[in-house]
C-alpha cells in the first residue's frame, strides 16, 4: 500500500468511532478460550512476543510504533498465538492469540495499519481503552471537561471489540495480576467498513 493509499485510508477510519463493542461471548465460549490459554500458557515455547515485536516494528505507520520501544515491549508483555481460540463472528478473523499484559503496565499509545482491522476481548480484567483525542476536551458543561464517548471505553471482560487502527490509541488495566485478552484481525473492505458504519 502506498504511502498517499495508507493516509486516504487512516483518514476514511477517522469518520467512524475509535472502538466499537461488536458482541459478547457467551459463558460457553468464555471458558473454552480460559481453558486453552491455561492449558498453552503453561508451556513457555508457546511465547510469541518477539515474532510480533518484529512484526509490529516492519508494519509500521509513518514512524509510529517503531524502534527501541516496540522491543521494550517484552519486558512486561507477552503473546500466545493459537487459531484454537474462538470467538464465533461474522467477519474472517485471522491471527488471533491471547495478549499478556503484566500488572502496572500499558501498551502505550500507538497506530496499526489502516487496512487491517484489531479485535479485542478481555479475558480475565475489564480493559481500559482511550485515545489521544480524548486529551483534548471535546466541550464543557459548566467549565467541566467532558469526554468525547467515541475516544474511549471500558471494555468488560468477555466482550468483543473492534479498534480503529486510525486513532492513537492505548490500553490499559487496574489490576494486581496479569491481564489476558484475546487479540484478533480482520481486513478492510468495502462491506465490513459499511458494517461498522451501520454499528457506530
Amino acid at each position: 500500500m502506498s504511502k498517499i493509499s495508507e493516509l486516504r485510508l487512516h483518514a476514511r477510519n477517522r469518520k467512524l468511532p475509535a472502538a466499537i463493542k461488536l458482541a459478547d461471548m457467551n459463558p460457553e465460549l468464555l471458558t473454552h478460550n480460559t481453558f486453552i490459554y491455561i492449558d498453552l500458557s503453561s508451556d513457555p515455547d508457546n511465547l510469541s512476543g518477539v515474532h510480533t515485536a518484529e512484526e509490529r516494528h516492519e508494519n509500521a505507520v509513518a514512524g509510529v510504533s517503531t524502534g527501541k520501544d516496540v522491543y521494550d515491549l517484552g519486558e512486561f508483555y507477552n503473546q500466545i498465538h493459537t487459531d484454537d481460540i474462538s470467538l464465533n463472528m461474522n467477519y474472517d478473523i485471522y491471527n488471533t492469540r491471547f495478549a499478556m499484559l503484566e500488572p502496572g503496565h500499558k501498551i502505550d499509545y500507538h497506530m496499526d495499519p489502516p487496512n487491517i482491522y484489531n479485535i479485542i476481548a478481555p479475558l480475565t480484567d475489564p480493559i481500559v481503552f482511550s485515545t489521544k483525542e480524548r486529551e483534548t476536551p471535546p466541550g464543557s458543561v459548566g467549565g467541566q471537561y467532558v469526554p468525547n464517548p467515541n475516544m474511549w471505553a471500558v471494555m468488560q471482560i468477555g466482550e468483543i471489540w473492534f479498534v480503529n487502527p486510525s486513532y492513537m490509541h492505548m490500553t490499559e488495566h487496574g489490576s494486581d495480576e496479569t491481564r489476558v485478552a484475546i487479540l484478533a484481525n480482520f481486513n478492510y473492505s468495502e462491506i465490513v467498513y459499511e458494517r461498522l458504519t451501520r454499528l457506530s
